[in-house]
């Protein structure tokens, strides 16, 4: 390494005929009165500063190590940032500052300024090396950088270097030169560097040293704080919430968008308005845009960025199909690493976009420059995305296109494929893009789009289109003509799935007996009517013929790769074995379903799974899994086409809210439910809602609550006609409602019409076999019998129940759904009144519930207050000892019992006094004493 000691000294006369007289003409370790002060000191800016405590803060943990690097694309307040951070932090550390620029690529002038930049922070600094004029001479960069380097490690005390605008540096053999110094520089000496550009450094060294620190765009973005003290100091007023949103939403933190944008506003008399006019012009953002960004690029670059801009996301093969070309993917690598307002939305880095303002940008210049291009562009767009199964960004660029032929083709294959998926929702969208002669003149299209009506139960428009469909069919085409038969049957089967789900016919006018579906033309819509029919089945308790059905379904599909209707089949199936009281049956189906689904997307197939296997894990009182699965479908059930989904996860996850306490909650989920159900007219799941707020109201004991949504419900009307004096074929929505209205008169004390009326409702579920509702209902019936004071019935009651479902327990669902069932399932047990013994595995799931204790709300009738049973003369003497407050020991000992014996004794005293602990034990006994004497 050259020594600064033998470093030549000669200089040559500058000749007359340069230019260049800002360039050093002295050796480095001469005076600096060569060099232009403003490069050496943070910029005397006058932009208005807003907080930025996040990335100052970063900043200051980054530089205790080697590097910090700060890379944004043009605007976004890199250097504002640098001047804050070193104004704030000048006072406590040893600051040089360099500010480059193009003439910087020459290594004499780029090391004459970084030690000039180092010496005025340090003067000690004693870098010395001849300057290179002779520009026939290369300057010796080695030499250069071990000069520096020396001088750096002589400094011996902690210094920030801080190099602004470093994407000004193309030179490579000087960016290497760098890499090099910054690798071997000291562990004193830490650099700062900003960038539009990530500079090709050696980073990868300093990330495994965790010396690196790296702040991007996403940490100098505007947070809604800094906009609004940013508004309120350019436009001397306060921004709404909504007004700051929508500015960061739209510039997404860029701080020369929200700069210009609010600059423009000035002092207008309503800010969000002119706000919204200014975004939506973008006449100073493109100007802006223009002026600093695209009239630096080569004109390939330009070109692509405005003919790519057609598409919202980018990819280097689509890239290629739009612009014809194949380097597509280099061309976006560049522009990722040229900071170009372009995001990668992978780790992978297959997929990028560009910023919103800069795409509304782009998309102006595309308009002016190529407007004639643009719906081949689109077209060209969809065809792509086609090929790749994206369909709906196929189908947006397909309608944008204006080609409305493509656009009928493209809707037919997609429909095809989203029926199968169960993404109804998908085919009404893009169906009613379409006109209604285009739909119907389309017969594929025509029938999936009357069937996904049906199916989303909107059953009014679907009326009316199978009614225009019939009208143009008998008109266009004549009665002979094959196509005319073929739709004709095709509406015929339409007709029966509207009628199925609606429910304009009554169930004994269906049939319900299976026919060859695979032998119709159509296959996949008989698949959908069996299925259809399998649900009617299920509805009217005959589960059977609904697993015949859903079983023939199955098997006509056969072949088709139709996973929504599978899928739904085996959730029907799996209802009917827990109607039936096959629990080990129905879980192992929805687990399975799920495990299938989950192989896939996160369409309604997964949905449907998902919220079965959410039930499954809530009745298994597996609450955190049931409650995890019901959060992460929530934001999906708009894709869900059946009702039956969409209610489920909601009352699920509204019981869970409360059985956490958390009642507010549960009550707006009950409520939205309850508004969008009254809308849809869906009086079975309406009649849920009612029975879950009237358990609700009797959880929290509010008695004013639950009158009126029994009230709101007209369940003391419907009491009053007479709707559960009598047994008739039992009905989901009645079954409900009468159990609803049962809880009200418990809750009064009126257990003798209660007991009445659930006696009702339990023998007509048990005529159709409907097993799971009727053991829950026997539980509420022993639980009127218990609050009424009548043990014995109480018992016998809940015996009848867990005979039902023996081999497993009674689910989740009895004990909430019957406030009181663990009070008497804890009390029977311990005095060894149940028939049935538990199994362990049962009372280990449910140890939470059952050592819940005595949990009834007060509203309830109080229980009475005498033992449930007479004591035994031995009991009573062991009381005695009891109430003289004797251990143990001590009455074992005073009875001349044995102490295992005296342990069992007091165990049944506990149970017949109706009491947990010793305490409570002693106050009854005193008490009772006290009345006995």
């Amino acid at each position: 390494m050259p020594s600064r000691g033998t470093a030549p000294r000669s200089r040559r006369a500058s000749s007359p005929s340069r230019t260049d007289v800002a360039e050093p003409a002295a050796p480095f370790g001469g005076q600096l009165s060569h060099l232009l002060p403003t490069k050496l000191s943070p910029p005397q800016t006058t932009s208005v500063l807003v907080a930025r405590g996040a990335p100052l803060r970063k900043m200051d943990r980054g530089v205790s190590g080697k590097l910090v690097l700060v890379t944004a694309p043009l605007g976004w307040g890199k250097t504002t940032l640098l001047t804050q951070w070193y104004r704030e932090a000048c006072a406590q550390r040893l600051f040089a500052w360099l500010s480059l620029d193009e003439l910087d690529n020459a290594p004499e002038r780029f090391f004459s300024y970084l030690v000039g930049a180092i010496r005025r922070a340090a003067p000690d600094f004693d870098a010395y090396i001849a300057s290179q004029l002779d520009a026939q001479v290369e300057l010796p960069l080695d030499h250069a950088m071990s000069v520096v380097l020396q001088s750096l490690w002589s400094l011996g005390r902690e210094l920030v270097v801080v190099l602004d605008d470093f994407h000004v540096l193309r030179e490579r053999a000087l960016v290497r030169a760098f890499s090099y110094l910054l690798e071997h520089s000291p562990p004193h000496v830490h650099w700062v560097v900003s960038s539009r550009t990530l500079p090709e450094l050696d980073l990868a060294k300093l990330k495994l040293t965790e010396q690196l620190v790296t702040l991007d765009s996403r940490d100098l973005s505007l947070d809604g704080k800094a906009i609004r003290e940013l508004g309120q100091r350019l436009c001397d007023a306060e921004l709404a919430p909504d007004d700051v949103e929508y500015l960061r939403s739209r510039t997404e933190g860029w701080v020369a968008g929200v700069k210009l944008a609010l600059l423009s506003v000035g002092e207008h008399a309503n800010l969000g308005d002119a706000l919204r006019k200014a975004i939506g012009s973008n006449r100073d953002v493109a100007r802006y845009l223009a002026d600093a960004v695209l009239r630096e690029q080569t004109g390939e670059v330009h070109e692509f960025l405005v003919l790519s801009s057609v598409v919202d996301q980018l990819n280097g093969d689509l890239c290629n199909a739009l612009l014809g070309i194949t380097h597509g993917p280099a061309l976006l690598a560049d522009l990722e690493r040229a900071q170009l307002f372009i995001q990668p939305l992978d780790p992978q880095r297959q997929w990028y976009r560009y910023h919103a303002l800069f795409l509304d940008f782009l998309r102006t210049q595309l308009a002016c420059d190529f407007g004639d291009r643009i719906p081949w562009l689109h077209r060209t767009a969809s065809a792509w995305f086609a090929e790749h199964q994206r369909p709906d960004e196929a189908l947006e660029h397909a309608f944008a296109s204006g080609d409305r032929s493509w656009c009928l083709e493209l809707t037919a294959r997609c429909a095809e494929a989203w029926m199968r998926e169960g993404e109804i929702a998908s085919v009404l969208h893009w169906t009613e893009k379409l006109t209604t002669e285009e739909v119907i003149r389309s017969p594929a299209l025509c029938v999936a789009h009357i069937a996904c009506l049906i199916l989303s139960r909107r059953y009014a428009q679907a009326s009316s289109a199978l009614q225009d469909t019939q009208h143009r069919l008998a008109a266009t085409l004549a009665p002979s003509d094959p196509e005319r038969e073929r739709l004709s049957k095709q509406l015929e089967r339409l007709t029966l799935l509207h009628s199925i789900l609606s429910d304009s016919a009554p169930g004994s006018s269906i049939e319900l007996d299976a026919w060859p579906g695979h032998e119709d033309p159509d296959v996949f819509m008989a698949g959908v009517l069996l299925a259809a029919k399998a649900y009617q089945a299920l509805r009217m308790n005959r589960f059977d013929a609904m697993r015949r059905l859903a079983l023939s379904a199955r098997e006509t599909l056969q072949g088709l790769n139709s996973p929504f209707i599978n899928g739904y089949t085996d959730v029907l199936i799996a209802l009917a074995d827990r109607a039936q009281g096959n629990m080990k049956d129905a879980a192992e189906r929805c687990e399975a379903a799920f495990a299938q689904a989950s192989r896939g997307r996160r369409n309604p197939v997964w949905v449907n799974a998902a919220t079965a296997l959410a039930n499954t894990r809530y009745e298994q009182n597996r609450l955190d899994v049931a409650e995890a699965l019901c959060i992460e479908v929530l934001p999906l059930l708009p894709q869900a086409p059946a009702f039956e989904t969409f209610a489920l996860a909601y009352l699920m996850l509204a019981r869970i809210k409360s059985i956490r306490g958390k009642y507010a909650e549960a009550w707006q989920l009950l409520d939205y439910l309850h508004s969008v159900l009254e809308c849809g007219h869906q009086t079975r799941f309406l009649a849920q809602v009612c029975g879950e707020k009237i358990r609700l109201s009797l959880v929290e004991q509010a008695p004013a609550r639950m009158r009126a949504v029994a009230q709101e419900f007209g369940l003391g009307e419907r009491m009053r006609r007479g709707e559960w004096s009598e047994r008739r074929f039992y009905d989901e929505t009645w079954e409900r409602l009468g159990l609803a209205q049962a809880w009200v008169l418990m809750a009064r004390g009126r257990h003798g019409k209660a007991h009445a009326l659930l006696e009702t409702l339990r023998a007509s579920a048990h005529d159709v076999g409907y097993v799971s509702r009727e053991s829950a209902l026997l539980a509420a019936i022993a639980v009127c019998h218990w609050r009424a004071g009548d043990p014995a019935a109480a018992f016998s009651a809940l015996n009848r129940g867990l005979a039902l479902v023996q081999r497993f327990g009674f689910n989740r669902s009895v004990f909430d759904e019957t406030p009181g069932l663990q009070e008497l399932l804890v009390a029977a047990a311990t005095q060894r009144k149940l028939s049935h013994v538990l199994p362990s595995r049962y009372t280990a799931r449910f140890q939470d519930v059952l050592s819940a204790g005595r949990s009834g709300p007060q509203e309830f009738a109080d229980p009475p207050s005498a033992p449930l049973e007479p004591l035994t003369e031995r009991e009573l003497q062991m009381l005695k000892l009891l109430a003289q407050g004797l251990s143990n020991q001590e009455i074992s000992e005073r009875s001349n019992v044995a102490l295992s014996t005296t342990k069992w004794h007091l165990r049944n005293v506990f149970a017949k006094l109706d009491v947990t602990t010793r305490t409570a034990a002693i106050v009854k006994a005193q008490e009772r004493l006290h009345r006995n004497l």
